[in-house]
């Protein structure tokens, strides 16, 4: 297949990046869904066979001594099973897939339609530092959740790092490792430093695509799982009806994380070039090699040095983090106040 022309690229605002992003997942849908759906549904189906598996043994459960519990095979082989999905999922979804998307969505905004085996055969051994970098992700969000209960310091600046850490740093990891060729802690340093250049639009790209994900992803399953309690309350075995609803609900989870990831991974790939174009003038540069040979275009994109001069938290980062803190509490008692006062009021204005 030929290769498409190259794209103006230059610094977007953020409107125009979730316009960009929409318009590429639109013109590649069955492409980017695709590429999740041939890992993720075999999984979805051996999660759903454990869940049905220990879900039906809830009720010899629960009336049996803990001794029983352990001799329970049905119980046991649910809960077994069920961990080696959630690792399999890990290493297949989080990893190689997330990395094939990551690889698709970079070469078709650069102007190389890719088909889905291709995408597959493009990341290489990529998928194993991002395994990595993720773990690593995994565990400095165990860190900053100690470091959110120091006092003072900890207190103001722990729930903000954590939140950038987990929201913007982690899907961030995704396109330095694929694309740019970084190991597992040079990447998260490096997603970090392109984070920080542009801290809180970043952020607000992040909570952007929050709300779409609650639109799309949580809303259905809340609409079901509120039609099907009522659905299914006549059953006289509520064994029955609690698996027939724990089968719908992972359909319908199935179905809405094939529409929303690829769109949330094409969000992030491309929030991913306009920082380098703003801050690195990535723009520039692949106007003076030869596009059409791909070869090129990676060299350009793995360009940055592995280990970046910049320090790892300055004082501006500090307070970005406190702001980031201070606004969540301040959000929190928000609505909260307007919830209780709600449910307070609301009895006195029906008398």
């Amino acid at each position: 297949m030929e290769n498409q022309a190259l794209p103006a690229l230059r610094p977007l605002r953020l409107g125009e990046l979730l316009d960009q992003a929409i318009r590429l997942y639109r013109r590649n849908f069955l492409t980017f869904v695709g590429i999740v759906a041939l890992v993720y549904v075999p999984l979805m189906i051996l999660q759903l066979a454990s869940t049905t598996l220990l879900t039906s043994s809830f009720d010899e459960v629960a009336s049996s001594s803990p001794q029983e519990i352990f001799t329970n095979y049905a119980y046991l082989g649910g809960m077994l099973s069920s961990l080696v999905v959630a690792f399999l999922q890990f290493i297949f979804v989080q990893g190689i897939a997330t990395g094939a998307l990551t690889r698709a969505v970079a070469d078709n905004y650069l102007g190389k339609p890719t088909s889905i085996l291709g995408a597959y055969r493009g990341i290489g051994k990529s998928w194993l530092p991002l395994l990595g970098a993720l773990l690593f992700v995994g565990l400095l969000a165990i860190v900053f959740v100690f470091w959110w209960i120091v006092p003072c310091i900890g207190w103001f600046t722990g729930f903000g790092m954590l939140v950038t850490l987990v929201t913007a740093i982690s899907p961030m990891v995704a396109p330095v490792v694929v694309l740019e060729g970084q190991g597992v802690l040079n990447s998260v340093r490096r997603a970090w430093n392109l984070v920080r250049r542009r801290f809180w639009p970043v952020l607000g790209y992040v909570f952007i695509l929050y709300l779409f994900s609650m639109l799309i992803v949580s809303g259905p399953s809340l609409i079901i799982n509120a039609v099907l309690a009522g659905a299914l309350g006549a059953f006289e075995d509520p064994t029955s009806g609690f698996v027939i609803r724990t089968i719908v609900q992972t359909l319908v989870q199935l179905i809405a994380i094939l529409i929303y990831y690829p769109l949330q991974m094409a969000a992030f790939t491309l929030i991913y070039f306009d920082l380098r174009v703003r801050t690195e003038g990535f723009d520039m540069a692949l106007l003076t090699v030869d596009t059409s040979n791909q070869a090129n275009i990676d060299q350009v994109m793995a360009a940055p040095a592995a280990v970046s001069n910049e320090s790892l938290i300055v004082g501006a980062d500090m307070g970005n983090f406190a702001i980031l803190t201070i606004a969540a509490i301040g959000i929190y008692i928000f609505f909260f106040s307007i919830v209780m006062g709600g449910v307070l009021l609301l009895p006195a204005l029906l008398r």
